[in-house]
């Protein structure tokens, strides 16, 4: 029987178990774009290894209030996606971080090839459709092929 300690300890944070690119290359061809290499793709900032004024200082502006707490979201600007790393978020919610790194991803794409404004809300709408597709084609169908 393992210790109390360890079993209070906080769970290991959450990594995309796809590969970053393949998810982009994949959100980007769902959404009609070919990737070009002279537009530099984002860097992922995870919650874990994120202090929460860094978060605040990046997305404050966009957002139009400086949150208090961490969230997944696309810093234009900055050109930083921010994740939640917490795998408690995730099992709550039925989801996963690879599904909410297309959604992110989709904001990149539309921003940067689409010419969005993000303030549109029919750009969220956009990638809410984007990270069901993603979920639909490749977190359930993973899931369906690793059953036993």
């Amino acid at each position: 029987m393992a210790p109390a300690a360890a079993a209070d300890a906080p769970a290991e944070p959450l990594r995309p178990r796809l590969d970053p690119q393949f998810v982009l290359a994949q959100v980007a061809e769902r959404l009609g774009v070919r990737l070009r290499p002279e537009i530099p793709p984002p860097t992922v900032r995870f919650e874990s290894a994120t202090p929460i004024a860094e978060f605040r200082d990046a997305i404050g502006a966009q957002w139009g209030f400086r949150p208090h707490v961490f969230g997944n979201a696309y810093a234009v600007e900055r050109n930083e996606i921010y994740l939640i790393d917490d795998p408690s978020v995730y099992a709550q919610l039925g989801r996963t971080i690879d599904e909410s790194l297309a959604h992110e991803l989709a904001h990149y794409v539309q921003v940067k090839y689409l010419n969005a404004d993000l303030a549109v809300p029919l750009w969220e709408d956009d990638a809410i459709a984007v990270q069901a597709w993603f979920r639909h084609i490749h977190i359930r169908a993973r899931r369906a092929d690793l059953a036993p």
